[in-house]
């Protein structure tokens, strides 16, 4: 079996998926993951096509916990008689120079290097898995998929911060993230959309650990809630989302916090989890009778009908509200929560139709539709590093 890889490597878990060539394009045969990366990595694989979830004997032969990843994924697939043609990266930065996903090369990798310090926590593990993918297969065909690169289209004035100009031409600006998933729902627009609005002015919102908006028409990104880092916007799972910048030199200078202090703080321990004192994962908050899970839940609600109302600035009017991702999609009470605060803009929820998790959830009289789009960002990186080689072939 041929098939296309996509990985999406991070610092603690690498998540991959396997693609296998029929009828002249890629369908995802097998799902994997490969845990506590740096503790006691354990390497899992799902089936498919018979819903049979493994655990999967890790390899020790690589000269790191990553190269031992990697070299476990590539003896799972020989192991297999899986022939590898290809593999696609997510890479979380391409910043303003790349608009679509790129053949990678040792030039493209040296330009990607140079962006680390935008998104220290991601941008590196990104390119790694791209490195040893090469150490192993010097000749693999292999392509980088950017979070970044569907929100090139984006405003001036919704990409820039009041900042010196020697920093803003230095590259601190907003840039926007989970560029693969709208890309993909965007894509998946007339399938679910009535014609009329499949071009229109539509908030995509990507709901999960971690939590993304955007304003989109014509299909294309007009402005996002994410900005510089990962960090900003909607509160997720563990971080903050946007705050006041002060609030980080007053930890610093009332509680002698340093840089990676700090950083564990907005990133690791706030968010959901911080607020909730109990679980980054909506689902625990939902089933629990805590006030502080309920303040998390209504706090991460308001953030969010906080952005329709900027988004829909941007807009100059709303067509459509669009769910996705784990908690869009899956948790109705979430999507009820948000719609509430929609209703003066005439949006109104089909309660039964919410609850039963159908594609279509606004009621005949709503003025805005209301939808649930599933996500599959591995499907963008793999029709993408499919279509670039053929087009190198």
């Amino acid at each position: 079996m041929q098939a296309i890889l996509v990985i999406n490597a991070g610092s603690s878990t690498i998540k991959f998926a396997v693609f296998a060539v029929e009828h002249n394009e890629p369908k995802k045969r097998y799902t994997g993951l490969i845990d506590k990366l740096l503790l006691e990595p354990q390497m899992s694989i799902k089936d498919l096509k018979t819903g049979d979830k493994k655990l999967i004997a890790m390899y020790q032969q690589g000269e790191s916990p990553y190269a031992n990843a990697f070299n476990s994924i590539l003896h799972w697939l020989h192991d297999n008689n899986i022939e590898l043609i290809a593999a696609g990266h997510r890479m979380i930065h391409g910043a303003t120079k790349i608009t679509e996903s790129v053949v990678l090369n040792d030039e493209v990798i040296k330009f990607l290097e140079t962006l680390n310090p935008l998104a220290p926590l991601h941008q590196p593990y990104n390119i790694q898995g791209a490195k040893i993918a090469f150490a192993k297969y010097p000749k693999l065909f292999q392509v980088a998929c950017f979070d970044t690169s569907f929100h090139t289209t984006a405003r001036e004035l919704s990409q820039l911060f009041a900042l010196p100009k020697w920093l803003t031409e230095e590259g601190v600006r907003r840039y926007g993230f989970h560029g693969l998933s709208y890309a993909y729902v965007v894509d998946q627009f007339e399938n679910y959309l009535a014609p009329k609005i499949v071009d229109g002015k539509i908030i995509v919102m990507h709901l999960g650990n971690g939590a993304t908006m955007a304003a989109i028409e014509n299909r294309k990104s007009l402005a996002t809630s994410i900005g510089f880092s990962a960090v900003d916007g909607l509160i997720m799972g563990t971080r903050t989302g946007s705050m006041d910048p002060s609030v980080i030199l007053y930890l610093m200078k009332e509680h002698n916090m340093g840089y990676d202090e700090v950083t564990k703080l907005i990133y690791k321990d706030s968010g959901l989890l911080g607020v909730s004192g109990i679980s980054p994962d909506m689902r625990d908050l939902l089933a629990s009778d805590s006030k502080d899970a309920k303040l998390a839940v209504d706090l991460f609600c308001y953030r969010v009908a906080q952005w329709i109302g900027t988004l829909s600035m941007e807009l100059q009017g709303l067509d459509a509200l669009v769910f996705t991702a784990g908690i869009g999609e899956n948790a109705a009470p979430i999507r009820e929560k948000i719609c509430a605060y929609a209703k003066w803009m005439g949006a109104e929820l089909d309660t039964t139709k919410n609850n039963a998790n159908e594609s279509e959830i606004h009621t005949s009289n709503s003025k805005i539709a209301i939808h649930v789009i599933p996500t599959d960002e591995e499907a963008t990186i793999a029709k993408d590093t499919w279509r670039l080689l053929q087009q190198n072939k």
